[in-house]
């Protein structure tokens, strides 16, 4: 089953991503979350690219913990190589490191640059 957005986090924002998943669900898109793992004090998530290729929409939590993330790096890279609908949604006042920026450039929405 193909999912309506895949929704990118930093595992630090988590209850957030897991609210507004939740939210989401309830009117009916469906979406993909990645489950935050936690190992040695250290938080990792392993990623395939399968749900890019299921998603139409990627929706990216920006926090400082996300800006700071190579896996949302990464995930933001596949998102922009699948062509997906990028969506950024600032829950934090902070600006994109200038890696994440340039995939940001075509897509100024909720309030992000």
């Amino acid at each position: 089953m193909a999912h309506d957005v895949f929704i990118s986090y930093s595992s630090k924002d988590k209850p957030i991503a897991d609210a507004i998943c939740a939210h989401l669900e309830a009117t009916g898109i469906r979406c993909w979350v990645a489950p935050g793992t936690s190992q040695r004090g250290k938080t990792g998530r392993r990623r395939s690219p399968r749900p890019f290729q299921k998603a139409r929409r990627w929706c990216w939590f920006f926090s400082a913990h996300s800006n700071s993330s190579e896996d949302v790096g990464r995930e933001l890279f596949l998102a922009a190589s699948h062509k997906l609908v990028i969506i950024p949604f600032k829950i934090e006042d902070v600006e994109p490191e200038p890696g994440k920026q340039f995939y940001l450039a075509r897509h100024a929405l909720a309030g992000c640059p």
